[in-house]
């Protein structure tokens, strides 16, 4: 019978104290301490027949552990296949199923493959306190990792920083796992969706189709509808931002006549959100502010309704409506005082100051302030947009410091 997955010695050593047995107890009459000891804590090789004496004295069955050993590599298989297609009911249903075999998985090769899935299911219900809990167990397991975990391990991490908002190490890590070409291809398709989303969040817009596209392709093959939905989410948010707006307005028309069907309702904040800047971006500003208000309506948490209130407070700026821009901005700071939200904190606080005619001030403010830190983490489109606005205002006052900012939007 086949136990290469099984770490036969540390379990007959846990079933043994479980019992509070002592080694000789154990091994009395079938081999001695010494061998027992040794088998016990560096799973030295025993023949055979020792393994059922003692697997006998201690009331369990060769057939048993082989059971569990496939039970327990199935039950891993279907908690990856339930997180990779971003199923989190099944997935809770998988998990709680793995849980059960917890004292097999311990003394099992699947223990790697265990904390390995278990960290990417707490990324997947923003379990964030738990995935942390396994980042640190598999730091300090890491270095009996085969090459294959090692790099499973890393792309996981870059997805943590995905969450965190930190996309630019995050793209550096995942561009890296894709060149090393070692993920098992099960994770393929979600690779070249995150790769997409960094790229999106950094405004490479062109580089995130490309990527969108080839993780569109793989979750076509694995039929795996929601995933689909999501990704041509972030085409059509690119595609807006590259003006192809009929190719973002198809998107948003497969996700509109999908996305109940699929059960994505978790989506409507964000998907209103992004419609409405393409309304917005096409000259159709009524119906923009219309589907902010839904976005801000079907937000299903604080930081969603934030966004959507930024993305309001933003055309009612450039449509004039300054009393309630200033309003919002109020909440909106109140709101943003948290590391991830910096940024709106920052471009917001620099609007007030322009609509309350501080204009010394708010460029003042952009130059000292905004730009450093749009520059740090990689906003490109937003640091081009604002250094435009500096270049323009310094173009009439200090020509040096504009020629400097519109050299840095070419260098961009």
């Amino acid at each position: 019978m086949n136990l290469e997955k099984m770490n036969i010695g540390a379990m007959i050593k846990y079933h043994r104290q479980l019992r509070n047995m002592t080694q000789s107890e154990l091994c009395n009459g079938i081999c001695s301490v010494t061998h027992l000891s040794k088998f016990e804590n560096y799973n030295k090789e025993v023949n055979q027949e020792t393994i059922m004496l003692l697997l006998d004295r201690l009331g369990i069955s060769l057939d048993s552990i082989q059971k569990a050993s496939e039970s327990i590599a199935a039950d891993l298989s279907d908690l990856l296949d339930a997180v990779l297609s971003y199923d989190k009911i099944r997935a809770e249903e998988c998990y709680q199923r793995v849980q059960e075999q917890r004292e097999y998985i311990t003394f099992s090769n699947y223990i790697a493959r265990y904390h390995l899935y278990l960290y990417r299911y707490f990324l997947l219900i923003n379990d964030f306190s738990n995935a942390e809990k396994e980042q640190e167990t598999i730091r300090q397991i890491a270095n009996s990792f085969a090459a294959q975990e090692k790099e499973l391990y890393e792309y996981l991490h870059a997805i943590f920083l995905i969450i965190k908002g930190e996309y630019k190490p995050s793209l550096d890590i995942l561009l890296k796992v894709e060149a090393n070409d070692l993920l098992p291809s099960p994770w393929k398709a979600e690779l070249y969706y995150f790769i997409a989303f960094d790229f999106g969040s950094l405004k490479d817009s062109s580089s995130c189709v490309a990527y969108g596209l080839k993780a569109l392709e793989e979750y076509s093959k694995s039929f795996n509808y929601l995933r689909i939905l999501h990704t041509q989410f972030l085409l059509g948010i690119a595609y807006t931002d590259l003006g192809l707006y009929d190719n973002a307005e198809e998107q948003y028309r497969y996700i509109f006549k999908n996305m109940n069907l699929l059960n994505a309702k978790e989506l409507s904040s964000a998907m209103y959100n992004n419609y409405a800047l393409l309304l917005e971006k096409t000259g159709k500003m009524e119906e923009a502010f219309k589907f902010y208000l839904y976005s801000m309506e079907h937000a299903k948490n604080d930081i969603e309704h934030l966004m959507s209130l930024c993305s309001y407070t933003e055309l009612l700026i450039t449509q004039g409506k300054k009393e309630e821009a200033l309003r919002n901005i109020s909440k909106i700071l109140r709101e943003t005082k948290t590391s991830a939200l910096r940024k709106q904190q920052l471009i917001f606080r620099h609007y007030q100051y322009l609509l309350k005619d501080q204009e010394e001030k708010a460029m003042s403010y952009l130059e000292e302030e905004v730009l450093p830190y749009l520059e740090k983490f990689f906003f490109i489109e937003d640091y081009n947009k604002f250094a435009l606005s500096l270049a323009k205002y310094f173009s009439t006052k200090d020509t040096d410091k504009a020629l400097y900012y519109y050299k840095k939007i070419a260098e961009r």
